[in-house]
């Protein structure tokens, strides 16, 4: 920066100095010497010259000094920014990764209960199953069971009573073969008469 100062200072002199050299230069209707010193000259150019870096200082140099450093920090600060920003979504997104896996876990684990709740619910469902068809095929044979007595019950006191009418007209008559099978005949006759 100092460097920079210091050349556009030189610069400046130099052309300020420039039509002063040429101003003296054509006065002297061309036998003046133009190296040679002239005081009052040198003094005014420099009063005039410390004067532009002066003001040049307070209004251009001074200003746009301050806001290159003020956009110079600003930078920085966003740079600062950005890695702060930065860095705290890499936290935001590990916690959040972290947020995910447990989520995951925790419907992964939501899932595998409620499929061993299913199948729980599923052998429940065929025990019971299997246990109301056992009941019912039980009843089943029961129920046939008591059909199966009833009728063998009908069936035996039919015979006794077909029985007994045989013997009662076999104690009226004298039985022969012949005899034995119209009795038996009309038994079954009379027994099926009684049923109709």
């Amino acid at each position: 920066m100092t460097t920079t100062f210091i050349r556009a200072a030189c610069a400046t002199a130099a052309v300020l100095l420039l039509p002063t050299l040429a101003l003296a230069a054509s006065e002297g209707g061309g036998s003046t010497n133009v190296l040679k010193p002239d005081a009052v000259n040198s003094i005014v150019t420099v009063i005039v010259f410390v004067a532009l870096l002066a003001i040049l200082y307070a209004f251009a140099w001074g200003p746009i000094l301050k806001g290159l450093q003020a956009r110079e920090a600003a930078q920085f600060q966003a740079i600062e920014d950005a890695k702060k920003a930065k860095e705290d979504a890499a936290a935001l997104r590990s916690k959040l990764d972290a947020e995910l896996a447990a989520a995951a876990q925790q419907a992964k684990a939501i899932v595998d209960e409620a499929r061993r709740d299913a199948e729980a619910l599923k052998k429940t469902l065929a025990e019971e199953g299997r246990k109301e068809a056992d009941a019912e095929r039980e009843r089943a044979r029961r129920d046939v069971a008591i059909e199966r007595d009833a009728a063998l019950k009908d069936v035996y006191t039919k015979a006794v009573e077909l029985a007994t009418l045989m013997a009662t007209k076999a104690v009226r008559q004298q039985v022969t073969v012949d005899a034995q099978s119209e009795l038996v005949n009309a038994s079954i006759a009379e027994l099926n008469a009684t049923k109709a």
